[in-house]
């Protein structure tokens, strides 16, 4: 009966049935755990996040922001991820690279740059 089984279902039920509930037990106590398990890790996260404030100190101390978006859990979610930061990563060195351009292009005489290939 603890695993979901009506008595009637035990006693009259086709007898494969006991199998499917003990089966379908075991995945929801599976489920529950994997659940559980991720719960904890967003306490670690939280705690690793907040523990510069309990440090003694006479500096003042921020703690770390709280994670943006779940943790990914499918492979298809850390292949998106990856993909994601990625492409934000090729962002951020284009426009790293775009501002360095131009700082030397600042720092050059305006009669020729030689990056352009002519006069600006």
């Amino acid at each position: 009966m603890s695993i979901g089984m009506s008595r009637d279902e035990f006693w009259n039920g086709d007898v494969d049935m006991v199998k499917e509930y003990r089966e379908a037990d075991e995945l929801r106590y599976k489920r529950r755990n994997q659940e559980l398990w991720l719960q904890g890790m967003y306490f670690y996260e939280a705690l690793c996040d907040t523990s510069a404030l309990f440090r003694f100190s006479t500096k003042p101390v921020k703690a770390e922001p709280y994670i943006k978006e779940p943790f990914p859990i499918t492979a298809e979610e850390v292949r998106e991820r990856e993909e994601r930061k990625m492409r934000e990563e090729e962002e951020r060195f284009k426009a790293e690279f775009a501002a360095y351009v131009e700082r030397l292009q600042a720092k050059m005489p305006q009669e020729a740059h030689p990056i352009t290939g002519g006069d600006s």
